[in-house]
């Protein structure tokens, strides 16, 4: 048998996520930043409320900046504790200590576990990355508030159960999925502005933390979350997982609003239909067999993305109801993995919507088209209403009710939710 070719992978790149595999995040790199950001800021604030000298904070931050790390190493050494923070914990003191003496090494983690230092970090590289999908969405919306204005009077067939229903217009179609996607991320954004530091101690009750700093525990919990911007929400959630459940469900619900997109962009792209069509560019769409294909890539690559992000989020929440006593025993673990997952799948999707709607062709002959298949049908409920019937040329455009209205009420919570955080 001849040997295979084993070509070296690009960083990031994922053949079998095609298009969506460029951006790794939370990788190893991110991780390591993020705890060393959670654990100089920690001696900050134990500075803060004079627990440790000015000079050993200054040594500690040095040391941080200072510290090189092999990633390998690091990998293995955490696996002796479970987590990496205990090695780098290690790492980062013995720099300290060389930086500022024996007092700037007790400036190291000191009245903390490992839980708040890992929960706290992944909530911090989670958190850049909340900023980058919110402004992917923005896009997306942006997009969409365009088609539902310029599309208002674009009568095409309302579909209900698979069959013709009444008439709509494509504005209504695109203000509903603007709806949709408005709200995913305004739930986004507050639960990025609510995430909180992880502060307990061993087992929550911050007895080394009140130790350290003489009874100012709670003091200092809430200036370490003032450096990492985060919040201090008064508790401890070692094993009252919230945060990540909320997390995870905001994530889905993004995922929710844009697969949602995909699966009607799909159906009214079928050769038969051709009420929309993806934006044309060199090589997308393409068959390895017939020359004639157009397929929507983007909408299915959309799909297929989206699909996976419910068991992702629905695995944090059977996660949370296994996190064990004060400290969980493997549930916590486990939790790394899937929402690095669900973080990589939206931030992907997020992007590949904006590129989407971006670029999306709507044909207003072919919903003519379609339109006519059902003649006066789709006038039917109306003609049950008032006793009129549709004639020989139904006037679908006089039964739209308040789509318009509803499609300014649309446009006008997307444009409440763009000044909210301007």
């Amino acid at each position: 048998m001849p040997e295979h070719p084993h070509p070296a992978a690009p960083a990031g790149s994922d053949l079998l996520r095609p298009g969506l595999g460029s951006a790794p995040v939370l990788t190893d790199v991110d991780v390591i930043g993020a705890l060393l950001r959670a654990e100089v800021a920690w001696s900050r604030a134990l500075g803060g409320v004079g627990a440790v000298s000015p000079e050993s904070v200054a040594a500690v931050e040095e040391a941080a900046a200072d510290l090189v790390i092999d990633l390998t190493e690091l990998s293995a050494a955490a696996a002796a504790g479970g987590n990496p923070v205990i090695p780098l914990v290690r790492l980062l003191r013995a720099a300290a200590v060389e930086a500022g003496g024996e007092d700037a090494g007790k400036a190291v983690h000191r009245g903390l576990t490992s839980q708040d230092v890992m929960d706290t970090a992944l909530l911090l590289t989670v958190r850049d990355v909340l900023d980058a999908i919110a402004r992917e969405l923005d896009r997306a919306a942006a997009a969409l508030a365009r088609l539902a204005d310029a599309h208002r009077d674009t009568v095409m067939s309302g579909r209900t159960m698979g069959q013709h229903a009444v008439p709509i217009t494509f504005g209504l179609k695109a203000a509903q999925w603007l709806a949709g996607v408005v709200d995913a991320v305004e739930d986004l954004r507050s639960c990025r502005a609510t995430m909180p530091v992880q502060c307990g101690g061993a087992a929550g009750t911050l007895a080394a933390a009140d130790t350290v700093t003489r009874g100012r525990a709670t003091e200092a919990a809430a200036a370490w979350a003032a450096e990492v911007d985060l919040v201090w929400d008064g508790l401890p959630w070692h094993t009252r997982r919230t945060p990540l459940t909320r997390l995870g469900d905001s994530l889905v619900s993004v995922c929710d609003a844009l697969g949602k997109i995909a699966v009607d962009v799909l159906a009214m792209a079928r050769t038969e239909v051709g009420e929309v069509a993806e934006a044309a560019a060199p090589g997308r769409g393409g068959s390895s067999t017939m020359p004639h294909k157009r397929n929507p890539v983007q909408s299915v690559l959309l799909r297929s993305e989206t699909l996976r992000a419910p068991l992702l989020g629905a695995q944090l929440h059977i996660l949370a109801m296994l996190a064990d006593d004060e400290r969980p025993t493997g549930a916590w673990h486990a939790e790394w993995p899937t929402l690095r997952e669900l973080v990589s799948v939206t931030s992907a999707v997020a992007g590949l919507a904006a590129d989407l709607l971006d670029g999306l062709e709507v044909r207003p002959e072919a919903m003519r088209r379609v339109m006519a298949l059902s003649e006066g049908d789709l006038l039917a409920e109306r003609e049950s209403l008032t006793g009129e019937p549709a004639g020989p040329e139904p006037d679908h455009a006089a039964y739209l009710g308040q789509s318009s209205t509803l499609i300014d009420e649309a446009l006008r919570r997307w444009e409440g939710s763009q000044s909210s955080h301007d």
